[in-house]
């Protein structure tokens, strides 16, 4: 039971990370960022579009893998 317990808590997590990856870069928080006001070379990489869409392509495959997991489920919790 506990595991099945662990096994929802890293899926929710999986979600949940994959959805603030996805949508946080492009929102307006992102630019008031502590090390772009701290080092300002970071700058010109971290307002760039690419940079963001590889940051949200990492919240993507987070996504991914939850699903993933879901649709392994019985296969790891299968009683022998």
């Amino acid at each position: 039971m506990a595991g099945r317990f662990l096994f929802l808590i890293y899926v929710i997590y999986c979600f949940e990370v994959g959805l603030f990856l996805i949508v946080f870069p492009w929102m307006e928080f992102w630019k008031q960022n502590f090390l772009l006001y701290e080092y300002p070379s970071l700058r010109l990489l971290f307002l760039n579009d690419f940079f963001k869409g590889a940051i949200s392509g990492l919240g993507i495959a987070n996504i991914i893998l939850g699903t993933w997991e879901i649709a392994h489920f019985r296969h790891y919790f299968r009683k022998s």
